[in-house]
């Protein structure tokens, strides 16, 4: 499975009171990585030539009715995430691709240890009638090589 790391920033309100980034604090953080690594929904923001482009381009050929959800998360905490102040390394990548989802794949390190092992399942979906969308073409191509 190809990986992509990423940095991603944690606040200081991340924090809880034993000093460790937060279990809910985590899928926040699945969130941005997975938004880094695959782009922005469709319809969820205004993109333009300074937006950062995604690493894996999924979701710019979604069509406007199609809504990208998720349909479910896996966390484990393998050891204690400690506040920093610094960015944490988090690799993304994809575990499988079925007919209408992607399940995502996250590792997040503590130094060189990994810290929190974690999956999402994208799921498309009609915006009028609540059924599933099967992936293009233009996305099986994009996930292809990862």
């Amino acid at each position: 499975m190809s990986m992509t790391v990423v940095e991603i920033p944690v606040r200081w309100g991340d924090m809880d009171a034993y000093g460790h980034i937060n279990n809910v604090q985590i899928v926040r953080l699945m969130e941005e990585a997975r938004v880094i690594v695959f782009g922005l929904p469709s319809g969820t923001g205004t993109l333009d030539e300074t937006s950062p482009q995604p690493h894996i381009d999924l979701l710019s050929g979604v069509d406007d009715g199609v809504m990208t959800l998720i349909a479910d998360h896996t966390v484990k905490y393998r050891r204690q995430l400690p506040y920093r102040g610094t960015p944490i390394r988090v690799e993304v990548g994809v575990a499988k691709v079925k007919g209408a989802s992607v399940e995502i794949y996250y590792r997040f390190y503590d130094d060189d240890a990994v810290a929190v092992q974690a999956t999402s399942t994208m799921v498309f979906v009609n915006q009028e009638t609540g059924m599933p969308v099967r992936l293009t073409e233009q996305q099986r191509a994009a996930l292809a090589e990862h």
